[in-house]
């Protein structure tokens, strides 16, 4: 398997658990008082993943500059 399509698969999982996650926590925030018991879900939902996201998509655009 290619680098590139490992690490869009990578990306796409990323994406795929972040939207897991941020469901997950909004489900439990919604049944458990609202924005009262989570009041930085959005907050945190951004910056659990920036970093997963940020390396991955680095080392995807560093290896399509390698080739080239």
């Amino acid at each position: 398997m290619p680098k590139e399509k490992f690490l869009l698969y990578m990306l796409a999982g990323i994406f795929t658990f972040q939207a897991a996650i941020f469901a997950s926590g909004f489900y439990f925030c919604a049944t458990n008082g609202g924005l009262k018991s989570c009041p930085n879900l959005g907050d945190r939902y951004e910056q659990t993943f920036n970093v997963m996201i940020a390396t991955t998509l680095a080392l995807l655009t560093g290896s399509a500059l390698k080739e080239k």
